[in-house]
């Protein structure tokens, strides 16, 4: 897939953090995008809008009260393998990145503060992956085509 195709399409990407400053952060970093954004500041109002939403993507925090974020990006996970997820943290827990990761249920880990740069970069790397898997999991749909 070469990038013209990838920008052509738009896609959802959810963004959550329990902080407003960080979310306004991204948020500014991915305007002239082509996502369409979600904004949630907790691990169950992002499940509420990812039950009304489908959503490619998923940047999240992960350090949140009441429901970190290994444990949103898992139960997502379970309901849609194909949701490429980013875990942002700000602390250096590496048996759980290490966990998520070989668990299978984070594309990446990008450490705070991030790089722009990195993230957007990292963003468009896991939104290919995504086209890609799907295109495997799917290959009626490419006949079709």
């Amino acid at each position: 897939m070469n990038t013209t195709e990838l920008s052509e399409k738009r896609y959802t990407v959810m963004l959550v953090d329990d902080e407003e400053s960080i979310l306004n952060s991204l948020r500014r970093l991915l305007r002239g995008k082509p996502y369409d954004l979600l904004l949630a500041t907790s691990g169950a109002q992002a499940l509420s809008l990812f039950e009304l939403h489908p959503i490619d993507l998923i940047v999240c925090d992960a350090r949140m009260p009441f429901m970190d974020g290994p444990t949103l990006l898992r139960e997502v996970h379970k309901r849609d393998p194909h949701c490429m997820n980013i875990l942002l943290t700000g602390y250096a827990d590496m048996s759980m990145i290490t966990q998520a990761l070989s668990d299978g249920y984070i594309f990446r880990y990008i450490s705070k503060p991030w790089k722009d740069e990195e993230l957007q970069l990292t963003l468009d790397e896991a939104l290919e992956m995504q086209c890609v898997l799907r295109e495997r999991d799917n290959p009626k749909k490419l006949i079709s085509e």
